[in-house]
């Protein structure tokens, strides 16, 4: 009787243990931190004066290029010049080529110099395209403050009536960088949306300043 007592003491033994194993509640088992996904916010730019050209002025806005390592969805980061790392349990919530080139979209729609912009349309139907690629997208960590980091190079370009010619209009950089009000991605991605803001609206900017030169 007792051999059989202590069976079943072994067997509900095993048997709680492998339920807990299942269910990651193993004791002395550390569960993993949670992801946490971010995104860029900020205000649209302020309307700016249409640009006087009696044609539509529609804006083809291609997709960013983001060439590695800030082609993924990772948070990235660095500690020197020499480094790039990324964050294991924090990441953007779409590829950052995606997210900043709706931006421009939204940007440019809201700007009011052209008459519309899209992200995807047939090129016979565009007069201007945008684009460029993200050439930094980190978070520096090498100072004490912290800091976005954000470089992009745009183009703007013109596109003949029938679509068979086109001509560059300006190509330019734009660069900030932000201090992180704290030392951690949620300050990142605050910080990385004002150094955005400021990039679009520059880039605005160029844009009304070039379509004006166009007038005849």
């Amino acid at each position: 009787m007792k051999r059989q007592i202590a069976i079943c003491t072994i067997i509900a033994g095993l048997s709680a243990l492998f339920f807990l194993s299942a269910f990651g509640c193993t004791p002395g088992r550390q569960q993993p931190e949670p992801m946490s996904y971010y995104v860029l916010h900020y205000d649209p730019p302020g309307k700016a004066l249409p640009s006087g050209i009696k044609e539509p002025v529609i804006v083809h806005v291609k997709r960013l290029e983001a060439p590695a390592p800030y082609n993924t969805n990772h948070m990235i980061y660095s500690e020197n010049p020499y480094h790039r790392a990324r964050y294991a349990y924090h990441q953007w919530m779409v590829n950052p080529a995606d997210m900043l080139t709706r931006l421009l979209v939204r940007d440019v729609q809201h700007a009011g110099t052209t008459d519309a912009a899209y992200a995807s349309m047939s090129r016979r139907n565009a007069t201007l395209r945008v684009e460029g690629e993200i050439v930094d997208f980190y978070e520096d960590n090498e100072k004490q403050q912290w800091e976005a980091v954000l470089t992009i190079r745009l183009a703007l370009i013109g596109i003949s009536e029938a679509g068979r010619e086109e001509r560059t209009l300006f190509i330019n950089t734009y660069a900030e960088r932000v201090v992180l009000e704290r030392n951690n991605p949620h300050s990142l991605a605050r910080s990385m949306s004002k150094a955005m803001e400021a990039v679009s609206g520059q880039f605005m900017a160029d844009m009304a300043e070039s379509l004006q030169q166009q007038i005849p």
